[in-house]
């Protein structure tokens, strides 16, 4: 009895040894398939991150694509738009009929008929007429005249209108365009019969309008272009610039309504002073003078040039 409790307990001892081994076979299977589990969530989760930071460049990509095509874009209606400008303004060129005459030259301040009998008796000469205006007005009948510096890219025409801003981004025919136009300051008479008269251009990229006048930073290239040419209605004028600067907008050098005085002959003082370099150009109070201005690179400044009227 006690031997086969005694075999029981080894039988039944042997049989729960039997379970626990087929326990503890199974057990590494068990470990496998949590392990395979966790690797293929991390394989799922690696994909998963995969994917974002795949969009992400994607977005990214099409980002700087957008950008780089808004760019070309940009630079394409920039050039646009000068070639616009230039075009324009080199057709309207055929309504300046004959080269200006520099002082003391055949042809300065002289009628621009030759065989024109009053011009001959007459004891004031008469400014020749090197323009078509009647043209240019069908054109834009705001316009009063011409603006040429010889051998420089300013050879332009002039407008006067009631609003100083339009022509900043209109061109003389009227059509949009960053080019803008050659103005007269609004406050001034058309005929420039002002002492002192302000004309505004921009300071385009490509050198065009007033872009020139930067240029006079430099006496060597005043020097070599000393005059200013402007045509009006009563015939062609020519004017020798004698101060050359940077100015604020609120400098005094864009002030008008001057009287030949003492206050105009301190404000003709100030301009002199201010210029970059000696001209070695005398103005007095008798002399009408002209302005011409335009932006800078920094924005906050203008380049001015000033002339006096000779012819």
């Amino acid at each position: 009895m006690n031997e086969r409790k005694k075999n029981g307990k080894k039988y039944s001892a042997g049989k729960t040894t039997q379970k626990n081994v087929r326990k503890k076979t199974a057990a590494p299977s068990d470990r496998g398939d949590r392990i395979s589990s966790r690797s293929r969530r991390r394989a799922e989760e690696a994909r998963r991150r995969r994917r974002i930071q795949l969009l992400v460049q994607g977005i990214f990509v099409g980002f700087c694509v957008c950008l780089l095509c808004f760019s070309i874009y940009q630079l394409a209606s920039i050039f646009m738009g000068y070639r616009s400008g230039e075009k324009e303004y080199e057709e309207l060129k055929q309504y300046v009929l004959a080269e200006p005459a520099a002082p003391g030259e055949p042809g300065a301040a002289v009628s621009a008929e030759a065989g024109d009998a009053d011009a001959e008796s007459s004891d004031s000469p008469v400014p020749m007429s090197r323009i078509d205006l009647d043209s240019l007005q069908e054109i834009n009948s705001e316009a009063i005249g011409w603006i040429e510096i010889p051998d420089t890219t300013i050879s332009y025409p002039m407008v006067h209108s009631t609003d100083n801003r339009y022509y900043l981004s209109h061109t003389f025919r009227k059509e949009s365009n960053k080019s803008g136009s050659i103005f007269l300051e609004t406050s001034n008479s058309a005929d420039f019969s002002d002492l002192h008269t302000i004309i505004y251009g921009h300071n385009m990229k490509n050198g065009s309008m007033f872009a020139g006048l930067k240029d006079y930073s430099s006496k060597s290239y005043l020097d070599a272009h000393p005059y200013i040419y402007i045509d009006l209605a009563d015939g062609s004028h020519c004017y020798q610039i004698f101060s050359c600067h940077e100015a604020s907008v609120s400098d005094n050098c864009y002030t008008i309504g001057y009287q030949p005085d003492d206050v105009y002959a301190a404000f003709l003082e100030s301009m002199q002073a201010a210029s970059l370099y000696d001209t070695g150009v005398e103005v007095g109070i008798e002399d009408y003078v002209v302005t011409l201005s335009t932006c800078t690179k920094n924005g906050t400044k203008r380049f001015v040039v000033h002339a006096r009227k000779i012819y």
